[in-house]
């Protein structure tokens, strides 16, 4: 009987266990839910129809940066750019705090910029990412918003853009664009102040787009979102164009990055055809060129057609699509075109499904450009650890350092750029620079003129490889030809 009553209270125990089990599940659910708006009306590839894309970078660590923000040559580049040394000041005197208490500790700054022109006169320009660092639980949302009025040559503030006085009116308009496509939002709506609603307002083509900081609006696991207001809903709330708003012209939108496949297919390693015209015997060098494309790209180019050598540029997916001339060009001159992520965050931060999704989405944008592209990639920064090896093996991809650092991306100073080179060059190197400095542009106008004076064959990290040894590894992360 007794042996029968502790049986029962066994269990009545795993049955109360088991309840609280299922409770504590049902109360904090181990993946958040997948946000149906996070990705609304945001371009995944940027959008840069005002002034030319200009960075602040930091690849040495232990704050990587990668600022990009646009110049014009006009009345708010000094403007944007204080902004920019500012925010990035402030992410380091942060890090520098915890460095005092941690000598492991790291940041990164990753923030990206769109610009939209309106009519030939208004530019709506949105800077937004993140900053990370050691010790906290998420990345820390950065968002700015400029908007322009260049045939005044003035900076708009929100209030002359929308009319504050119909505040509600506009949030009630902000509200229904939303609960169009998550419903149950209106759930959050009733308890959360509206305050910070209207701080990031932006101009753009088909109207006023809000731009919701993570945790304002909606709970924070859906992520900052980008809600559009069309002109023609927003009535007289709409200042833009004075008591007569009416809506602007339209350009055409812009596309977004390839769909990646849910689970991403494994590709085996390719090299691109050879032409018989490298020796084996005589020395060979590779220079790359991360970041791009950029408006400087095109001057290395000319110079690489004139010397007949090659290279290879490692591009930001995000870029592609703004300059697909000039990836085409590069490829049909013979130099080889990969990528380095789709918006340079550091891969080794990311999950296995995002890092492919970054290392996939900017090959395949850079195939359907170029008609085919060599399964290798150069990580942002160089950084790599057993997760991304793991998922580029898998992938069928290999990796690309390099063996030599110009850190043209610190001097930006040609002749700087062109010691560098020629102080550490060797046979078989893979020399490490950035298109998107007009200095380093010109350090290639000595740079590969005496280079080739020196005997190098300037060839691309495929042609590097295969001369080198043969086949390359997926997964696999190479320096230089000779490991």
């Amino acid at each position: 009987m007794k042996k029968k009553l502790r049986i029962e209270s066994i269990l009545l125990l795993c049955a109360i266990l088991a309840i609280a089990v299922y409770a504590l599940i049902a109360l904090f659910p181990a993946d958040k839910p997948e946000s149906p708006i996070d990705t609304v009306d945001t371009p995944d590839t940027s959008v840069i129809e005002y002034g030319h894309p200009d960075l602040l970078a930091n690849n040495a660590g232990p704050l990587w940066t990668y600022i990009r923000y646009p110049q014009a040559g006009d009345f708010a580049d000094s403007v944007i750019l204080d902004w920019v040394q500012a925010t990035y000041d402030e992410a380091k005197a942060d890090l520098d705090a915890l460095l005092d208490k941690d000598a492991s500790a790291q940041g990164e700054v990753n923030i990206q910029f769109d610009s939209y022109l309106i009519d030939g006169r208004f530019v709506g320009i949105v800077e937004q990412g993140m900053i990370s660092t050691t010790g906290l639980a998420h990345p820390a949302d950065v968002i700015k918003t400029f908007n322009l009025d260049i045939e005044s040559k003035t900076f708009l503030e929100n209030s002359d853009i929308l009319d504050m006085s119909k505040r509600e009116e506009i949030l009630t308009l902000l509200k229904e664009k939303i609960l169009l496509i998550s419903p149950d939002a209106q759930d959050y709506f009733d308890n959360m102040a509206t305050d910070e609603w209207l701080d990031y307002i932006t101009i753009g083509h088909e109207g006023i787009i809000v731009i919701l900081e993570r945790g304002v609006g909606l709970p924070a696991y859906y992520g900052s979102l980008r809600i559009n207001l069309p002109y023609d809903e927003l009535g007289d709330a709409l200042l833009l164009y004075g008591e007569t708003a009416s809506a602007p012209d339209t350009a055409q939108e812009p596309t977004s990055k390839p769909a990646p496949s849910s689970t991403p297919e494994s590709v085996a390693p390719s090299l691109p055809p050879q032409d018989g015209g490298i020796d084996p015997l005589r020395p060979m060098i590779a220079l790359t060129f991360d970041d791009g494309p950029s408006k400087h790209t095109s001057r290395i180019l000319d110079l690489l057609e004139q010397y007949k050598g090659h290279a290879t540029f490692f591009v930001i997916g995000n870029l592609i699509e703004s300059r697909p001339d000039t990836i085409k060009r590069a490829a049909d001159l013979g130099c080889e075109v990969v990528g380095h992520s789709w918006d340079h965050r550091d891969l080794t931060k990311l999950s296995s499904d995002e890092m492919k999704a970054e290392i996939l989405d900017t090959h395949n944008a850079i195939e359907s450009i170029t008609g085919s592209s060599s399964h290798m990639y150069r990580p942002p920064y160089g950084a790599v650890n057993d997760s991304l090896t793991n998922a580029s093996s898998e992938l069928g991809f290999s990796i690309i350092n390099w063996s030599v650092d110009t850190v043209d991306w610190k001097t930006k100073n040609a002749d700087a750029v062109y010691t560098a080179v020629m102080a550490d060059v060797n046979d078989r190197a893979i020399i490490l620079c950035h298109d998107l400095y007009s200095t380093t542009a010109e350090a290639m106008e000595q740079v590969i003129p005496a280079l080739v004076s020196q005997g190098y064959q300037l060839v691309t990290v495929s042609e590097l490889l295969e001369y080198s040894g043969g086949a390359v590894e997926a997964g696999k992360v190479y320096y230089n030809g000779n490991k």
